[in-house]
């Protein structure tokens, strides 16, 4: 009885290995992936078709990289400015950073494509700084930052977009 178990385990063993090693050989670099019956894919407020042409298995599994549209840059000096930023598809992801170092608050807004305010933060004055992550995906498309104060305004502004919330 113990021979036949042992037997039966050492053949489940070889043939899960066998298993194992088709598998690996299937998802080599080499190997090409192709959809027969593509279904469609919502990115934010987006629909695309997915891509049928074959690709490598790995670059597939390539991530995306987070970009930054605006890195760093100046605010106006006067009461009132805006920063556009066009989000592409596949992203959806924003985070918005703002520096203060004037000497009166700044408001801060962001408006998708049709005017729609997506987010809105106050950044306190003197070296105040502060930051808000999109609650969920936008879609594509130009987006304006919009800044005000009741003074000129000293500071600078970043917007960082990324394919998953979790990269920002």
């Amino acid at each position: 009885m113990k021979r036949s178990v042992k037997g039966i385990i050492t053949a489940a063993l070889l043939l899960s290995s066998l298993s194992i090693g088709s598998n690996a050989m299937a998802l080599s670099p080499d190997a090409v992936v192709k959809q027969k019956n593509p279904a469609s894919h919502v990115t934010g407020d987006q629909i695309k078709d997915w891509d049928t042409s074959a690709k490598p298995f790995l670059e597939l599994l390539k991530p995306m990289i987070a970009k930054r549209p605006i890195d760093d840059v100046s605010i106006k000096n006067d009461n009132t400015d805006s920063k556009s930023f066009d989000i592409p598809e596949g992203y959806g992801w924003v985070k918005v950073y703002v520096y203060n170092s004037g000497n009166y608050e700044i408001k801060v807004s962001v408006t998708d494509p049709s005017g729609k305010q997506r987010m809105f933060f106050r950044v306190q004055p003197n070296g105040g700084q502060n930051f808000e992550i999109s609650s969920s995906a936008w879609g594509t498309g130009l987006h304006t930052v919009g800044l005000s104060s009741d003074d000129k305004m000293k500071g600078t502004v970043a917007v960082k977009i990324a394919q998953n919330q979790n990269e920002l």
